[in-house]
Formats: C-alpha cells, structure tokens, sequence
C-alpha cells in the first residue's frame, strides 16, 4: 500500500489528538463554568479523619435543612412570607381585598407574561416557576379565572421563547418580551386578531375584578432612556418610556368599560409614572410588586384575598416626569470627546458628572418643597424644562414648580387595610450627640391585623455657614425604622428606637473637610412616609396649609432640640479611631470633576442657595486633559526590581500551621503572620487570578478550595440536587425534581428581589433572608462565598438593574443590607458586597468614570456601604435581648468592587476608597475581588493589589507581563501589599464556612468526577492515541517495505 496514505492518516491523528488534548486543557481550567453551563458536577469535597487529637466538632455552620425535601419546604415557605410584607399598596378604594375564589379576569401581557425578578443579576428560578408557580397558576387557587382571555395570551406566548440564554441560570422570561427600548402590550384590536372570541367570557365576569398587570422588565446590562431615546415607538403621556404606553391604556380602558373593578398591578423594580393611574377614578385599586420571586404570586394571593394584610412601604420616589428629576439631567452614554485616542485594553469611553450632589430622590423634592413653603426667595421659580406641568408633561416655558405637579407617591408611602395611629412616647439625645432613643407606639385602630413599618427622619438646620462653604442640606432624611409586629385590631405596640446621629451630620468638604453638626435647631419626626413627616416638621415649626403646605401636619409626632455651637469634631473620626477628611476632593483618587478641569470648564453643583440657577445638566463633549488621561490608562505605578525584601516572608517551609488551625481566629491572631509566610508570591498570584465562581487551592496552608456563585438571589448555578448535609450528599434529591421532569431540578433562588426586600422596611426579614437564601445556599452546595448582597443606591429609576439593589436612601438600603450580610454570616458565608462602589447604571458599566463632590460621596453611597461593612441597623426589639446577644458581632468578610471609575481610576485600584476608606476607615479585613475583569489592564493590576484587592474575577491567563514573583519579588511596596491581602484572604476564609467540617483532625480533599465532557476527551483522546500509533506504525512498515521492494 500507498504510506503517503497512512502519512496524512497520520497527520490527521496527530492533530486529533492535539486538539483533545487542548480540549482537556481548556476544559479542565473552566471545570466549574463547565458545570454551570452544562448541569454537571464535576469535583466534589470529601472529608478525611486524621486522628483523634482535636475533638471539637468540625461542623461549626450548620445547616437547617437535612434532606432535598426539608430544603425546598423551608425555601418556599420562607420566600412565600418574605413576599406577602414586599407588596406595596398605593391605592385602594375598597376594592381590596377580594373574596377568595371571586370572579377574576387576568389582563395586560404581563398577566400571563409576568416578570418574576431579573433578567440577569437576581433571576428568579425558572425550574421553580415550571413547577406549578406561573402566575395565572398561582392566582388560579385563589380566583375563579376568565377562561377565554387566559387562553388567547397562552396562544399568543406559546410562539415565544420561554427561556433562553443569560448570565448563570436559565431565565424565567419570554426572550421576545424581555426588551427596554419598547413596551409589548397587546391591544383589544391585537387580541381579537389571535383569538376573535378573546371576550366572550365578558358577560359572565362582568361583575368582578379585572386585574390588569404592567411592568417593565430588568436585569443586569439593562438600561432605559428618557423620551425619545427609550424607543421610536413608544408614545406616553410624557413621552417617557416608564409612563403608561398608547397599547397600555387601551388595554385598561378595555378592563374599565367591562368589569366592576378594576385592579392595577406594578410588575416593575424601575419606577413608572403612573400618576394617570392615581387619579384615575375607575381604577379601584393600585400596588406595587416589583419583582416577586418563583413563589411571589403565591403570596399575592394570599395578599389579594386578605389573608395577610399589605404592609409595604416605597423604597424609592415615585415621580410624575422623570425628566424633571436632577440626577437624570446626566445619565446615559456621555462620551470623552477624545476617547479614541486610547488603546482598546485602557478601557475608556464615557463618563457621568452626577452634579445633583446630595439631592438625590426624595432629598430633592420635600427640600424645595420645604423651601416653597417657607417662602425661601426664588424656590418656586422653574426655567423650562425643570419642572413638570399639571397634566404630567415637561413644561416649555418658565413657571411655578409645585411638588403636586412632581411627586406621585413619596418615599415611605405604602398603606395596609386597617388604619394605625402612632404616638411618641418619649424622646433622649445623649449629651455626646452621638445618639439618640425614641419610643413610639403604634395602635391599630381599624378592624383588619396587619403589620406596620415606623419610620423616624430628622432634619438639620440649613445655616448661614452652609450657604457661604456649599454644605448642602436635606430637608428631611430617614434615620431609622423598623416593622411591628401583627397587631390585631384595638391593640398596639411599643418600639424603642435607637438612632445613629452620626447619619444626620453632614459632610464639608470645603472647609472643615470632615462631617459636622451645624448650630441650631435639630428635629425628629414620625412618620407615614417622607412627605408627612416633613409636614409634621412644618407643623411644629408653625407652618399649615395657608402657607402652602398641601396637608396639615402633626406637630405631635415632631421633637425638637438645640445644639449652641458648631461642631466639627464629634463625628470626625471614625469607631476604628482614623481621621475621617478629603480623599475624594483632589489628587489622583479625587471623584470631583473640578479637582482636574481648568476653571472654564468647572462644574456647578446643585444647591439649594439658587434652586433654579444650579439646576444639573449633562457636562456634555468634555476631553481627557492630560492629567485625567494619564490616570484613565491605569498604569499608575512603576514596579521596582532591585529593592530589598528580605524582611517579607514568602514560601516559609519551618512552619507547621495550616489554615485548619486558625478556624474562627480574629485577624489579630499573631498566628496570621505565621501561616501567610507560607505562601509563596506565585501561590498568591495564581490564587488572585483565578476567582471566577471559584475559590482557588492554598496548598501551603492547606487549604483545598472550593467553588463560588454568583447571587444575591441565591445560587445562579447550582440546583438541590446537588445539596448535601455535614458533607453527605441529600439521599433524597428526587424530593427536588420538577414535576413531571427526570433531568431538571428545583433551585434557590426563589425570594422576591432585592428592591422588594427593601419595601419591606423589615430588618428581621432582611437578616432571614440573609440566613437562607444566601446563608443556607452556601452550606447545602458547599458555595463558601456568595456575590452579594448589591450594596449600590438607586439614582433615579432608569438604570435596568435597581431591583438587585435596594433603595435610593442610604439608611434603607444600609441597613437592610446590613442585616442580610449579618444573616448570611451567621451561617458562615464570605459574603461579598458588591459593587463598590457608585455603579450607577449599566450604560458603559464598565470603564465609565464617575465623578461627584465628596459630600454627595460620604452622606449617600458611603454612609449606605458603611452601615453593610460595619454590622449598623440592629433590630430594636434584638437590642439588649440574650437571644440575640451573638448576633451582628462580625463586620463584612468580603467585597467585589464594581466595573465602573472611581473618579478616572479604576474601581479596585481606586486607594481612597479601597485603603482609606474600607480598611483604614470601616476596619475592613476581608477579601476583595473585582468584578469580571480577570488580571488585565482594565483592572490596573498593580495599583488594585497596592490597594488592598485580594483576587480578579478571571480564568487565571493575566493579560499584564508582570504576573511572576520574578517581576514583583524585587518592589518592597508590592510584596508588602502581597503579604497583607494573603493575611486578609486567610482571615475571611479561616472565618468562613470554608473550613466547615475541618479542624486539626479533619481535612477537606476534592474528588474528581466524572461527566459527560470527561468522558468525551478521554474517549478521543485515547482513540487519536491509538489511531496515531496505528497510523504511524503503518507508515513506517510500508515505507520500509516500500524501500525493500526498490
């Protein structure tokens, strides 16, 4: 025979088996991503007796649930409870609730269609919704459903795809229908064409409810637009995308013209303008329930039918325009002028100049609200554009601004069935001004139980000094609140509240650059929502209705005191005993615009010394000048090669610890220093680059690592059946199957989201949830760090990915992120908070360069991250209670920082924020990773390491050529900084759930298992072996034969 045959048979094995063996390569190093996307499992941890020496128990964190079965019980009970407090009540003229099994007509898209949390970031579980939990499935145990109009949306949906592709999980969503540049809504003319007998039902539900449900779907990378930017074809009253659309009023129309009631339901986490739908007088009732969850509409239906009471309260401000919002004036894809003259891996593109400052949501509107009513010169005039008219659009010309014309719904609203009457007891400001206790009670005086949130504001004097330094000042601010219990109809409960004055001091960064406490008159307010108590301020200050107050307040539920003399030194320093002063005001880390700009081009920051001659705008069309370019190439610092670190240890083999023997040890704990000697550089830098959904080995110390997820919401990517108990599989995983379904499990993440936690204004709910959707999820699959919870504000309602955060109040958002944190950690998660931080949209996310004075910095986002690094917001009724004595004792193990600039410099490189403030600050200990950027450039690799960043979210392959101890063993600074971050990746392990079922007597090892993929490149791996050796064997026999014969 031919051996030119056998040749390229050879060849062709050869690069066979090449290309299986790369595949093993590649996909042994994303194993875990492996399992994610194709439902695998992969590696799992086993547990080895080494003797009898320590005989403590291994298993510290315990979980609640001991089989499949008990964990999908406990998830579903718990997520059904947390949505029944989620759901905000906006407005109800006795048409609820219903009676349970009424006549009911499902109307709207989102009636069939609904959206159950996020589309990325946050997803509902899909899995759990397929098993009995759609909404018209839900809804359906509680109402008798109008037949034909359910069916003419199920024909309409089963062309569609329900699914689809996202980041982690399977989305719970209909692809087509999952877009923010339109608003797909089916109208009657629509209906009839899919189903011409869509209303022939009418007749007999006639006399019932319709319940009509819009909503506007989120998720991580999702953003909306003002006007005509939100889509070409969406036509609203103010010509705003979240307003209701031509084909959404038709459809309500329809409902009005042909049920007794009618019901409207907000399936959105953005905030929608729906002050037609307020004063609509056939619309009966209106509640906000954001995103709900894979068991929300459960709970709704309990809700809907009385069976618990709404006691929800807004997280954020519910506008009339949105256009007239100052934080929107700048938003959105702001291009740098030169932003091509960068090199692709500099990332750089836009920016945002957030010059509201401290005027944020509802900071803005009951502030000159306050100053309209105290007739403060020139707080009611309004250029065009800057206010909203009566009929909800912008006004064109110059007028009047008026806070009716504004504000739908203020922050804090939400209403029950039954009626409540609050009174202060008692009120004590402690002589140090650092606290302050208020003792409210709360009776109900309707006939319905119910739950109710109490919410305590202050309010700060507005001085001659602030006017002449820029200090600016909120009206009104939330301080604190908490949630009652039930409290059955004639009876009432007594809270004690315990306030942080430290929240109502303001930032000057001007003058005495730290925060301080103004000379004059401080108040406390109770009440129902921001709005009232202003007006309960305005009513003890004696101001009523003929002086333009649009409701009397109560002076009842108003205290005042004096403070005599400024005070610039109380709140100075911070509980770790660091001077608290301007890190972001100038320098490289500056986030203010004006630390870089030349005079011509500085920026005016709102104020309220001239509300209408400060009024933000966009900052449009500004260039890189040299030095925000050298900062945006992030290549800040020089590595050195020839400096002496002979003092920092690295790869120590004298030493006998392992990270076993520190388990639970505080990061004082000399033993730290011991056991990080161990470490080699290249350990570090392997670990540091490899932290996508993974916590990498620590061979030196012991440690086995171990996988990570995605959250807040529970696990993206790991399902039941992989759950096990004390490290022993779940016997029972069939427990978790979905109905009818051989192959596809329930999951975890099956809480509404975040926003809607939030609404709850329960920190006893926020720390439950901290405990089993992100605390349980980490000890049954064995996830030791979770990413979460988001610790971000909301700005304004258009950025696609609030529902993963919390509120636009820093206090809200603090402290019930606080109490997740401290839920999670008690059952051993790292967690990690993320993102910091000011990642305020997600146009642009990443590489975009946020810039905002440092008051704006300190009084929002940071005093919000603060409370979430720092264990703030104990529930009341937990204070001084033995039950709850070891409770909120740790501060946060861990954090992500975010995608975006702090200022013009990255994120995670960004020293002000990550040493200064974090560690120095907040005496953070823990771990920081970046977000997805892996050890590149865009992450400014060095500078983020010096900042204090333990680990990038990557796949390992750095892009940067230092990444070697060869390149970094010689900068004293950079080893230094590589020491620490290996005592802080030790602590927050040593303190996490990681080394749960080890001790000096156990240890942790990974089996690997096997699956499909394995199995695949084996198999032709050995084939291409063999066929290779066939071939070339062939090829060599017959060339010689062939030589022989010649």
């Amino acid at each position: 025979m031919n051996p030119k045959l056998f040749r390229g048979l050879t060849i062709v094995s050869a690069f066979l088996l090449a290309g299986s063996v790369t595949a093993s390569t590649m996909l042994e190093k994303y194993a875990s991503q492996m399992d994610q996307v194709t439902g695998t499992i992969s590696k799992e941890t086993r547990y080895e007796k080494l003797d009898d020496a320590d005989q403590s128990d291994p298993w510290n964190y315990k979980s609640s649930f001991k089989t499949a079965k008990e964990a999908v019980e406990g998830y579903k009970e718990f997520s059904i409870r947390e949505a029944e407090e989620t759901f905000a009540l906006l407005k109800n003229n006795n048409a609820l609730p219903l009676t349970n099994k009424s006549k009911v007509t499902l109307m709207g898209l989102r009636s069939y269609a609904a959206i159950y949390g996020n589309s990325a970031g946050s997803m509902a579980d899909k899995n759990t919704i397929d098993n009995g939990n759609k909404i018209f499935e839900s809804l359906g145990k509680c109402f008798d459903l109008n037949p034909s109009m359910l069916a003419t949306y199920e024909q309409y949906c089963s062309t569609l795809q329900w699914g689809g592709f996202s980041f982690g999980a399977t989305p719970a969503q209909y692809t087509e229908l999952t877009v923010t540049n339109t608003v797909p809504e089916l109208t009657p003319s629509e209906l009839s064409s899919i189903n011409p007998d869509y209303n022939k039902d009418y007749q007999a539900y006639k006399d019932g409810t319709a319940i009509v449900v819009f909503g506007r779907p989120g998720g991580e990378s999702k953003n909306y637009y003002l006007g005509s930017d939100g889509g070409t074809d969406v036509n609203t009253t103010t010509g705003n995308i979240m307003c209701l659309t031509d084909e959404e009023k038709a459809i309500l129309k329809e409902a009005e013209d042909n049920f007794s009631k009618v019901v409207v339901l907000i399936n959105s986490t953005c905030t929608m303008e729906i002050e037609e739908l307020k004063n609509d007088d056939k619309v009966s009732a209106v509640m906000w329930i954001g995103y709900p969850g894979s068991y929300g509409f459960e709970a709704l239906g309990n809700v809907l039918t009385g069976k618990t009471s709404p006691s929800a309260c807004l997280g954020d401000i519910y506008l009339a325009n949105n256009k007239a919002n100052p934080a929107l004036q700048s938003f959105g894809d702001i291009p740098w002028a030169n932003a091509s003259d960068f090199a692709a891996d500099e990332n750089v593109n836009s920016y945002l100049i957030e010059a509201e400052g401290i005027y944020q949501g509802y900071r803005y509107y009951e502030t000159r609200y306050y100053d309209v009513v105290n007739k403060v010169l020139g707080a009611e005039v309004a250029s065009a554009g800057t206010y909203t008219n009566e009929d909800s659009t912008i006004a064109t010309t110059a007028g009047t601004w008026k806070y009716e014309n504004e504000v739908t719904y203020p922050f804090g609203y939400g209403l029950t069935y039954t009626t409540f009457e609050e009174k202060i007891n008692s009120v004590r400001i402690d002589g140090n001004k650092k606290h302050a206790t208020v003792s409210v009670s709360v009776k109900n005086t309707g006939d319905v139980a119910s739950k109710k949130s109490v919410q305590v504001y202050g309010k700060a004097p507005y001085t001659t000094y602030d006017r002449q330094n820029g200090v600016e000042k909120s009206a009104i601010q939330l301080l604190d609140f908490e949630k009652t219990g039930v409290i059955k109809p004639g009876e009432e409960e007594t809270i004690e509240l315990h306030i942080d004055l430290a929240n109502i001091a303001s930032y000057d960064y001007k003058n005495a650059k730290t925060f301080i406490l103004d000379d004059g008159d401080y108040f406390l307010s109770v009440g129902n929502n921001a709005h009232d108590a202003l007006n309960n301020i305005l009513a003890m200050e004696g101001k009523s209705k003929s002086d333009g107050m649009d409701e009397e307040g109560n002076a009842s539920l108003a205290y005042r005191w004096n403070w005599s003399d400024f005070d610039s030194n109380t709140f100075r320093y911070s509980e770790t005993g660091k001077e608290i002063t301007n890190v972001f005001s100038d320098g490289d880390y500056a986030m203010d615009i004006n630390a870089f700009v030349d005079d011509n081009k500085k920026v005016t920051y709102f104020s309220r010394t001239d509300w209408n001659g400060t009024f933000p705008k966009a900052y449009a069309g500004l260039s890189a000048n040299e030095k925000l370019s050298r900062l945006l190439k992030n290549d800040l610092y020089t590595i050195k090669t020839k400096e002496d670190t002979s003092s920092i240890k690295f790869g120590d083999t004298s030493s006998t610890l392992t990270l076993a023997d520190l388990k639970g040890a505080s990061f004082d704990d000399k033993r730290y220093e011991e056991l990080a000697n161990k470490v080699t550089i290249d350990e570090f830098l392997t670990f540091a680059s490899k932290a996508f959904h993974s916590i990498e080995k620590i061979e030196s110390v012991g440690y086995a690592g171990n996988n990570a997820d995605d959250g807040p919401g529970g696990s993206d990517t790991h399902y039941f059946n992989e759950g096990s108990y004390q490290g022993k599989a779940y016997t029972d995983i069939d427990q978790a199957l979905v109905a009818n379904s051989t192959k596809d499990y329930l999951g975890t993440r099956t809480a509404p989201s975040p926003q809607n936690l939030a609404y709850s204004f329960n920190k006893e709910l926020a720390y439950e949830n901290g405990e089993i959707i992100i605390g349980e999820t980490s000890l049954i699959l064995n996830l030791p760090i979770m990413i979460g919870p988001g610790g971000n504000l909301h700005r304004h309602g258009y950025n696609g990915r609030g529902g993963e955060y919390y509120s636009e109040d820093p206090i809200l958002s603090g402290f019930i992120g606080s109490a997740v944190v401290q839920g999670a950690q008690s059952k051993g998660t790292l967690v990690n908070i993320k993102h910091a931080a000011f990642n305020d949209q997600e146009i642009n996310r990443s590489g975009i360069a946020v810039f905002m004075n440092e008051q704006k910095a300190r009084e929002l986002e940071l005093r919000n991250l603060n409370a979430m690094f720092t264990a703030k917001g104990k529930p009341a009724k937990w204070l001084n209670n033995d039950s709850y004595e070891n409770t909120y004792n740790m501060n946060a193990l861990g954090v992500m920082t975010s995608y975006n600039r702090i200022g013009a410099v990255a994120s995670s490189a960004n020293y002000a924020m990550n040493q200064t403030v974090m560690r120095e600050e907040w005496g953070f200990e823990g771990y920081s990773v970046t977000d997805f950027t892996g050890v590149s450039l865009k992450a400014a690799p060095k500078e983020s390491i010096l900042a204090g960043t333990t680990a990038f979210c990557g796949f390992g392959s750095p892009s940067v050529s230092y990444w070697s101890s060869e390149a970094l063993s010689g900068d004293k600074a950079m080893c230094e900084a590589i020491h620490k971050n290996i005592k802080y990746i030790l602590y927050s392990l040593a303190n996490s759930n990681a080394l749960n079922g080890v001790n000096s007597s156990y240890r942790a090892y990974t089996v690997m298992l096997n699956t499909w993929w394995r199995t695949t490149y084996t198999v032709s791996i050995v084939l291409s072996s063999i066929l290779l050796t066939g071939f070339a064997g062939a090829t060599l026999f017959f060339t010689l034969l062939k030589k022989k014969e010649i």
